[in-house]
């Protein structure tokens, strides 16, 4: 057991979750904010026109608006259709909307292939069952399979398998998750606000799994009531 690469693994994992957690929590605060501004852009207009037609929230839902209209800076559309309906805007950036819930979608494939293409496969190797120029083929993941599973990562196999491969409906196979059993068969996989704060968590458990497993195992003492010679 190497016991000082697997610390090395913690601190590597550790910067990693960290930079994925603050894309997450970033973006939603983002969201939010634009979110906020919006509704106060349309609650002015509804201050200035009072009572007229214009100045409702369904028509202006229905008009087109720039971001730094609400952002006080100019991004430049870049996509297949620049012009930005408020109504779509409201409802991408509104808590646990289109946005954050397609964001948390993207954290799983990104943590998983984090797990599956890295992580999984160098404590394999500081723990000495696989060698150590071994590469992520079908017989390492044999041996991972034995030696480096967990129950956590094989519930975030089947996420990551029904976003990526099923179009996000749940695979048949998400009936065998043990830890996240969210999710049925043919179901959604929606990942909201609160289900991700429950994977972040379970990612910061797993990275005090490796602290610990990168802890050489103490000599046990023995006293005994023998009188010193």
């Amino acid at each position: 057991m190497n016991h000082r690469r697997l610390l090395e693994l913690f601190w590597d994992f550790s910067r990693f979750i960290e930079s994925l957690h603050t894309l997450y929590l970033d973006s939603v605060a983002g969201y939010s904010i634009l979110h906020e501004r919006l509704l106060n852009k349309q609650q002015s207009m509804k201050d200035i026109l009072g009572e007229h037609e214009y100045a409702t929230e369904e028509f202006q839902d229905t008009y087109s608006i720039q971001y730094k209209n609400i952002c006080d800076k100019d991004f430049t559309p870049v996509s297949t259709s620049p012009v930005i309906k408020q109504g779509d805007l409201k409802e991408r950036t509104k808590h646990n909307g289109e946005n954050s819930l397609f964001l948390g979608s993207q954290c799983v494939v990104s943590a998983y292939t984090y797990w599956e293409e890295y992580l999984r496969i160098e404590i394999g190797k500081a723990m000495g069952v696989l060698k150590q120029d071994a590469e992520n083929t079908e017989g390492t993941r044999n041996i991972l399979n034995t030696h480096v599973a967990n129950d956590f990562w094989g519930d975030m196999k089947y996420l990551r398998h029904s976003i990526v491969h099923k179009n996000g409906m749940a695979v048949s196979g998400i009936s065998r998750c043990k830890i996240i059993k969210w999710f049925s068969p043919g179901e959604k996989i929606e990942l909201d606000y609160e289900k991700m704060r429950s994977i972040f968590l379970a990612l910061g458990k797993y990275r005090n799994e490796i602290h610990s497993m990168s802890l050489p195992k103490s000599s046990s003492i023995k006293i005994t009531n023998d009188k010193a010679c």
